[in-house]
């Protein structure tokens, strides 16, 4: 409860910093066509939820981005999961794979979009495709860490007991391994905001991605803006989300952590 309330309060503190920064560069600038300052940006904020027009713009939008996300990032966890920990156990499945996952983990989010676009055309779903493809390869290199650093006196403990291969994966190798596939999640979600709001920025113009794109090509900054601040909220909800489930998933690993100073 003390850390809960210690980090409020350096979020507040960097909060004020940041609008002061943010108030004094756009003041010295004196260029709303440069940089809008925080406050008309604060009005733009309050317009989305107060303009009936950009209320409805913005709850189609959000609804697109959303599902979005949700869709590509399950349909990593359900192939990347299982990819991880095969590759992780099994020597010719790492042999195969390896190679791929890591060329493929190093293509940048952006390069996805022409390959994307070529697959399903400027829709909804090539949004889901590169939210997919970027969050996959983050999921199974952490899955695949995770399996490999599972101490094998363990595995030799349970065979030795007589346990199966399925009662090995399931009974030792995947708790071991629960640490690093939360963090491979945590990590996984934030690169299916990113993937979505990329599709939708450069060429599906639909949901919080290309109504930011449209504001910012029409010189509306400050709503530009206000939707970046929507964007910020939905991606730490997700975050906050994805760490409570974490720390409730491996609240044994939390236990055992050391104190800090």
């Amino acid at each position: 409860m003390r850390e809960s309330y210690e980090r409020l309060a350096v979020l507040a503190g960097t909060l004020v910093i940041f609008v002061g920064a943010w108030w004094v560069i756009a003041a010295v600038v004196n260029n709303p066509r440069e940089i809008v300052g925080p406050l008309q940006t604060g009005t733009a904020f309050v317009r989305l939820f107060t303009d009936p027009p950009l209320t409805r713009l913005l709850a189609s939008g959000l609804q697109v981005t959303i599902t979005s996300i949700l869709l590509g990032f399950a349909l990593a966890v359900v192939v990347g999961v299982p990819v991880g920990v095969l590759m992780g156990r099994y020597l010719v499945v790492d042999l195969f794979c390896d190679p791929w996952v890591n060329i493929w983990y190093s293509i940048p989010a952006i390069a996805f979009v022409p390959l994307a676009m070529n697959w399903t055309g400027v829709t909804a779903t090539s949004s889901v495709i590169i939210a997919f493809l970027i969050t996959v390869f983050t999921v199974i290199i952490n899955v695949y860490s995770g399996v490999r650093n599972v101490s094998g006196s363990l595995v030799d403990c349970g065979m030795a007991y007589g346990a199966t291969q399925t009662q090995v994966m399931t009974k030792i190798i995947l708790p071991a391994t629960l640490p690093n596939i939360m963090v491979g999640l945590r990590l996984g979600i934030s690169r299916a905001i990113e993937g979505v709001i990329i599709a939708e920025m450069v060429f599906t113009v639909v949901g919080l991605g290309g109504l930011m794109d449209d504001a910012a090509d029409n010189l509306q900054l400050a709503l530009s803006g206000a939707l970046i601040v929507v964007l910020a909220i939905v991606s730490l909800a997700f975050a906050e989300v994805m760490k409570y489930i974490t720390t409730r998933a491996v609240a044994w690993k939390e236990s055992q952590a050391m104190v800090r100073e």
